[in-house]
């Protein structure tokens, strides 16, 4: 196997690593967030549409977040404020029974 090879096994490695965390972790959060950089799951989210000089942007402050980001360390923060200018999509995720 050569150097290509193995990056591209090592990073598919780490994406199976990053859903399968996403998967545990959806069971325990109420809100699943998604902005055109990256997504989230949250305990409580707030959207504020802010009228701007340049149109509409939104402010989006969430609480107990978990951030889908392969490249961070710590993927749990307390609190997150995401500033967008383009779509926000907030969905509440199903509570298991």
């Amino acid at each position: 196997m050569d150097s290509i090879d193995e990056l591209d096994m090592f990073e598919a490695e780490r994406r199976m690593a990053l859903y399968n965390e996403y998967r545990d972790a959806a069971r325990v959060f109420t809100y699943y967030i998604e902005t055109e950089l990256r997504a989230y799951l949250a305990n409580d989210v707030a959207v504020e549409p802010v009228n701007g000089p340049g149109g509409v942007y939104f402010k989006v402050t969430l609480t107990d977040v978990w951030i889908y980001e392969a490249e961070r360390l710590n993927r749990f923060v307390p609190e997150a404020v995401i500033w967008s200018v383009t779509d926000v999509h907030v969905q509440k995720l199903k509570a298991e029974e």
